[in-house]
């Protein structure tokens, strides 16, 4: 929710989420269909600069 990495190099000091991983997994069924639901990001705490998308 802050913009936080669950990485050992990651250096924002934003807090973790504690309900969100950042990873998961999915199974299909006979047919290969499947459904992933996630959260939807929010902003990127970036200083935008020339070089930025």
């Amino acid at each position: 929710a802050g913009g936080r990495y669950r990485h050992k190099k990651e250096s924002y000091l934003a807090p973790l989420d504690p309900n969100f991983g950042g990873c998961g997994r999915v199974i299909t069924d006979e047919q290969g269909w499947y459904e992933f639901r996630t959260v939807q990001p929010g902003p990127y705490p970036w200083p935008n600069g020339p070089n930025d998308w």
